[in-house]
């Protein structure tokens, strides 16, 4: 692929990414002023991760089918279509109903998105693949810092929140256009020799107890990082009395903070094993959690939550590194099977958080975030769940 075309993909490829966060993020700190103008529960609130994330499971699940018998690029077509369509139904939204069909419209975008953008990326930079997956992953960090921050601001500063959506699912349109139209992005795959002789009882007949540990580690996970993503805004707002702009900024901290540790833990994984970095991420949140549920300060609540993400960073991709080391030749399988665990998480526990929140307080939700990191942290230190190698 010449110069020109690699450049081309990048920028296409770092905007699907950047606004693939955006679908994901920006609804956590959109959500107390959603909460006012359309004056519902928590617990209602959070059934809009709920949705978002049910149909982005089913479709993760469904893209690399799909892929398979149609190609990537009808799919990664189809994939800014529905984020677009979704962006914009939340972006004309005169009800909470239409937040909530927005969100499972962007949902089926983004889990045709992510799985079929990774596999074309490994595709075309075969053999510097780690390079091209980092770069992609900035764009995605960018988008989930700058976005919770721009919504915050845009709101304080008297600006409707719809503009997080209208130019997102503008931008959607132009990117389902660009993708219909390129040809040099796509070829055809390798295939893999081995496919036929795998077997999934083979794989669980040897590490079935390794994968449900895998399994739990990344559902407490995932629950956990979401949960805290989607709840923090408005726990800042209803809870400590701050307002949106600052929630805003908590957000852009805490993913601020977790692409900040996936530089320094990348370094740090070439040093130490991957399960005592594991168990340190685990009790390094921990510890900000505490601050945060001790302190009724907004400006230590915010030092908190970039320490929580700081906490955080390491463990999904170091999680999948040992499932990837551990698993060999069956790793391709075993990682997709614990990459949906972990959509699991994402789908069940913000909006669980939110009945919690209804029942005993918002700040019971970062009672049950707590208690998932300590679930993460037992299994971390369990010595079937990885060896000590680096």
């Amino acid at each position: 692929m010449d110069r020109t075309t690699q450049f081309r993909l990048a920028i296409v490829v770092g905007l699907a990414f950047y606004f693939l966060a955006i679908s994901m993020i920006v609804a956590g700190a959109l959500l107390p002023e959603w909460m006012e103008t359309f004056q519902v529960p928590a617990s209602r609130a959070g059934r809009l991760f709920f949705m978002y994330y049910l149909t982005y499971v089913i479709t993760t699940i469904l893209s690399g089918f799909l892929c398979d018998k149609v190609g990537k690029k009808p799919v990664l077509v189809m994939s800014q279509l529905f984020l677009a369509g979704g962006f914009l139904l939340v972006a004309s939204a005169r009800s909470f109903s239409f937040l909530e069909w927005g969100m499972l419209t962007m949902g089926v975008g983004g889990g045709f998105c992510e799985a079929p953008l990774t596999s074309l990326l490994s595709q075309i930079f075969s053999g510097d693949e780690g390079y091209a997956l980092n770069l992609s992953q900035i764009s995605f960090g960018l988008g989930a810092t700058t976005g919770p921050f721009l919504s915050g601001f845009l709101v304080g500063h008297d600006f409707s929140w719809r503009v997080m959506y209208l130019i997102p699912g503008l931008v959607s349109f132009c990117l389902a256009y660009l993708l219909g139209k390129e040809n040099h992005f796509f070829s055809t795959a390798a295939t893999d020799p081995d496919d036929g002789k795998r077997s999934f009882a083979d794989l669980w007949r040897k590490w079935g107890r390794f994968l449900i540990l895998s399994f739990l580690a990344m559902i407490f996970y995932v629950g956990a990082e979401i949960g805290s993503s989607s709840w923090m805004s408005t726990y800042l707002v209803k809870e400590l009395g701050s307002n949106i702009y600052w929630g805003g900024v908590a957000m852009a901290a805490f993913w601020g903070m977790v692409t900040l540790g996936r530089f320094l833990f990348a370094f740090l994984s070439r040093r130490f094993y991957y399960r005592s970095l594991l168990a340190f991420s685990a009790g390094l949140s921990l510890f900000f959690l505490v601050i945060l549920l001790f302190t009724t300060r907004v400006e230590v609540a915010i030092f908190a939550f970039g320490g929580i993400g700081l906490g955080y960073s390491a463990i999904w991709p170091l999680i999948v590194a040992v499932v990837a080391r551990r698993v060999g030749s069956y790793q391709a399988t075993a990682i997709g099977m614990v990459v949906a665990a972990g959509g699991m998480g994402a789908l069940v526990f913000p909006y669980l958080m939110g009945v919690v929140g209804d029942l005993w307080g918002l700040s019971s939700i970062f009672l049950v975030v707590t208690c998932l990191v300590v679930a993460q942290l037992l299994v971390f230190i369990q010595t079937s769940f990885g060896r000590e190698e680096i």
